[in-house]
This record gives structure tokens, sequence and C-alpha cells, in this order.
């Protein structure tokens, strides 16, 4: 006699093949008896409809199911074959009893009570072939998972299966895909508690786990910890008491003897203590942005509106980022539904900011007061536009030269001071609103008011109203308000590098055009210049008296200009 093997584990999709197989067939759109090649068939018509291209999630789905139906076709025909085999036992020698209790613990174990499953035990414990019906219902209970769980819960303790004890003979791959059944038994109604977030369908579902004698090993404790810190983890929905509780009951605590394991341990602490964490964020939130800390904080957490954050992320440098980003894992991580409640949904809301903002309002303030500064002040002096274009063009590039590095200096010198400059921007708000960010003394004031100097005393007043003016329109455009839920930096870059292109271009075409037309109105090399003869007197000494005035025709012009 020979023992019931179980295909290998590849064989059955896995793990859970054998679990899922039946789903398959929905999506396939077949019913279970289908063949292997109308399955395929089936498949090859279905993925001309399904591309992945398209729908990556559907076409994955499909092909997922395909796998099954061919593994789950496969297993049937292993069965088959084994029955087959089985059939053709030979049973020369043996007695009429030794065949009954052959036949009956190879009988088909559906619907089968536990009482003549007990009988059948004893039977084939008393003719020595307990190890086939071991077989048999390990066979069973994993072709049948949803209408075995009684005979599993009599068959563990029975044949000592997941312990040290279980049979040296039985297939490693059938208990172990039978052990993932039993797993996945124990996770499911745990699982759907958190989701429901029921605290008592919970607690009810962990002291179910008791009833699990073979949950007492070390290995499968070890797993139930871990399974259990991973579900806490995972789950949006927090409850201090559900942690307490497993706590008491799994033997969690600080100390060498803590059961859970360390990685896990740390961050169910970290989220125990969020709604701590949380509240002393928003404490930073509410304080002056002393450190990038407070920066963060109020970054992520603050009570203003979302254009004044927005405003606060131009003055922000790489540690503050760096603060930001820490901050946003944390609360990622342990506040899941504070985080789903920022701007688009997410912690990380202000990522597009990090690198997008600049110093660009500057220069397009230089260009234009040197450009209109220049025309004002140097053209009722008689100066040329051809002359005039060549003006503009260096002391733009002198002046932006000048204001990225004012810039950079004024900047990281207002980065220090923060504290200080909010306190002079304060009192210099000039009647803006309350939530609005306050105008910066020394990161705006004192860098426009040198350079509005500098432009003045070059080009007059009106090139240091105009760089005035520019910064003053886009500082009011950057504080326009900005739907919190969507970002305003999700245009698309392709967009803003097109836009940046064409303003360039616009303005090299303005110049040139300014050019040709100052052109018109001089003349070219030898333009308009007729043959001038030589004066004979300029070769002579002013004494001599050919060459006293008044000189006639003939001194002023030689021979050979005259008709």
């Amino acid at each position: 006699m020979r023992k019931i093997k179980l295909p290998s584990l590849d064989r059955v999709a896995g793990f859970h093949g054998v679990v899922y197989a039946m789903s398959c067939w929905t999506v396939l759109g077949l019913t279970p008896d289908a063949d292997t090649r109308s399955i395929k068939r089936q498949y090859a018509a279905l993925l001309k409809k399904t591309r992945p291209d398209d729908d990556a999630e559907g076409f994955q789905r499909l092909r997922d199911a395909y796998e099954q139906a061919l593994n789950y076709k496969e297993w049937a025909q292993f069965n088959d074959d084994q029955q087959d085999d089985d059939g053709n036992w030979d049973l020369t020698g043996l007695t009429v009893v030794e065949v009954d209790a052959l036949q009956q613990v190879t009988r088909s174990l559906a619907g089968i009570s536990l009482d003549e499953l007990v009988q059948r035990h004893a039977m084939a414990v008393q003719q020595g072939c307990a190890h086939i019906l071991e077989d048999t219902v390990l066979q069973h209970c994993i072709e049948h998972p949803d209408t075995s769980e009684s005979l599993v819960d009599w068959a563990i303790p029975t044949f000592h299966w997941f312990s040290a004890w279980q049979r040296l003979e039985l297939d490693e791959e059938s208990i172990t895909l039978l052990l993932a059944q039993q797993r996945e038994r124990i996770a499911r109604p745990l699982r759907d508690a958190l989701e429901l977030e029921d605290d008592e369908d919970f607690l009810q579902a962990y002291k179910s786990c008791t009833q699990y004698l073979w949950l007492e090993a070390e290995v499968h404790r070890q797993w139930l910890n871990l399974l259990l810190s991973q579900l806490l983890l995972d789950s949006r929905y927090w409850s201090s008491n559900l942690f307490e509780q497993v706590c008491a009951g799994q033997g969690w605590h600080p100390g060498p003897t803590n059961r859970c394991p360390e990685s896990e341990w740390t961050r169910l602490l970290a989220r125990h203590e969020a709604p701590i964490f949380l509240a002393r964020q928003r404490q930073l939130a509410e304080a002056p942005l002393a450190t990038p800390e407070h920066r963060a904080a109020r970054m992520l957490l603050g009570n203003g509106p979302f254009n004044q954050r927005r405003a606060l992320a131009r003055r922000l440098r790489e540690e503050d980022w760096a603060q930001c980003r820490k901050l946003s894992s944390a609360l990622y991580a342990n506040n899941p539904q504070v985080w789903a409640e920022m701007p688009g949904g997410t912690a990380f809301f202000w990522r597009d900011w990090e690198l997008s903002f600049n110093d660009w309002p500057t220069y397009v303030g230089v260009v234009l007061a040197c450009l209109i500064g220049s025309f004002t002040h140097f053209i009722p002096q008689g100066l040329r536009v051809s002359g005039l274009i060549n003006i503009v063009m260096i002391t733009t590039v002198v002046f932006a030269v000048i204001a990225a590095g004012l810039n950079w200096l004024v900047h990281d010198l207002a980065h220090r001071w923060w504290l200080l400059d909010d306190r002079l921007s304060a009192r210099i708000r000039l009647g803006l609103r309350s939530d609005s960010p306050p105008f910066g003394v020394l990161r705006d004031l004192i860098p426009c008011a040198l350079m509005a100097a500098a432009l003045s005393w070059l080009f007059g007043p009106i090139a240091g109203v105009v760089y005035t003016a520019t910064l003053a329109v886009f500082g009011l455009v950057r504080r326009r308000q900005v739907k919190p839920q969507v970002s305003w930096e999700q245009s698309s870059p392709i967009l803003k590098i097109c836009l940046t292109s064409l303003g360039i271009v616009v303005l090299v075409v303005v110049l040139g055009v300014i050019n040709v037309i100052a052109s018109q109105g001089t003349v070219n090399r030898n333009q308009g210049l007729q043959p001038w003869t030589e004066r004979s007197c300029s070769r002579m000494p002013a004494t001599t008296t050919e060459c006293n005035a008044p000189a006639t025709v003939e001194q002023w012009y030689g021979k050979e200009a005259r008709p």
C-alpha cells in the first residue's frame, strides 16, 4: 500500500490555488468542468479586450485567473491519476477485515460526522492503516477548506499536525498548505474587525485564538505575535484599548522578555503615543518659528490658510525640508486619519514646493527696470536706439548678478534671524489681513530697497518704481487663495517650460524689432558721401601767400574738382 501524495506547492498557485481556484471561473466566464483547451481559448479571447497598457489591474486579474484555472485542472488530473493508482492496490494476503478497514479509511469524507470519523479512526488504528486515513483527511481538508473546519480541529490534535510530533512521512508541502489555510482562518476575522473599527468583534476573534492549541508551540506563537503587530500597524483604525488588551494577552511589555518583535514594538509604541505626539506638534505649530521643528509643524499642521503654507515654503532651507520629511513620515505611519484630512489627502503635499520656489520674479523685475529705465533716461539725451539696446543688455546682466548675490546674502541672514524678521514684519503689516503672511523686512524689503536705489541711481526713479511694482505684483499673485485639495504645482512642467521659452523669444523679437526700426534713420558705410577733393593749402604752411584768406575756388578745390 502506498501513501497518498499531493502535488507540489507551485502547482497550487502559491499556497492558495486550491482555496481560491473556483474564483477564477467567474473571471474567465467558464464553468469548473471546462477543459484545458477551452481555458486557453477563452483566455486568448479575453486578452484581446484587456490590454495591460489600458487596464493593468484587469490584465493582472485575468492572468491570475488563467494560471489558477490551469493549476486547478492539473490538480484535478493528478487526483484522478492517483485514485486510479490507488484502485489497483495489491490486496493479496489481506484478510476480509483488513480489506474492509482499508475501504473504510479511503472512503470520501464529505458530510461525515465527528462521531463516525472517530470510529473510522479507531478502526484504522486497530488494523494498522491509520496513516492512510491521515493522508485521506489531509487531502480532504486541503480540497474543501470551507466545509472542513470541524474536521481540521479534530485532526490537528489527533495527528499532532503543526508540531514536532507529526508523522515524519507526512507530505511536507501538503501540511504547509494546510497551515497557510489555518493561519488565514485566524487572521481573517481579526482583519475584518479592524476594517469595521469594531473593538468587540476584534477582542472576540482574539480570544477565540485560545481554542487553537497548536498555537502554543513557540514557532506558531511567534507567528501570532507578528500577525497581531502587523495588523495593528497596517490598520488605519487605532484603539488604545485593543492595544492594551493584546499586550496583556501576548505578554508585550518593555523589557528583555518582550514577546513582540522588536521592530514592530517600537512602531507600536510610537503609534500608541501618537495622540501625545500630535498634541505636541500642534503646540509647535502655534509657537514662533524658531527651529526647523517649529517650521515643519507649522507647514504641516498650521491653522492658517493654504496659501500661508505656500508662502512659508519659499523661506525654508534644507534642514527645514528634512524635518518636514521626518514629520510627514511619522504622521503617515501613526496618524492616518490626520494625514487623510491634509491638502490632497497626504502629508507629503509639500513635495512639489521643495524645488519649485526660486527668485525668478527678481530677474523679471531687473529686465523690465533696465529696459524701461534705459528708454526713459537715455532717449531724451539723444542716444540712438542701437546704442541703447547695448546698454540694456549689459546693465541687465550686471544687475542680475548683483541681485543673485544680494538675495543669497540677505536670505541667509533672514533665515538665521527668523524671529527678528517676523517681529519687524508684523509691525509694518500695513493693514493686511491678520491671516496673510507678513511682509519680510530682512528677506524682502532690504534687497528690494537696495536694488531699487541702484536702478534709480543709474536710470532714474522710474526704473526703481518699475522694479518695486513688478515684485509687488508677483507677491500679490503668489498670495492668492488656492484650493487646499488641489496642489497648485500640479500643472504640466512642459507647459511651464513652453511659456518660459515663449517669453524669452518674445523679448528677443521685441529687441530685434526695436533695433531694426532704429536703424532706419541712420546711414550705412559710405552712404551719402560725395567725392571731396583734398584742399591744396592743407599741405602748406599757414604763412603762405596763396593760402591767405579769403581762399579762392582754386584753393578750395583742385583742378580736378572744377567742371
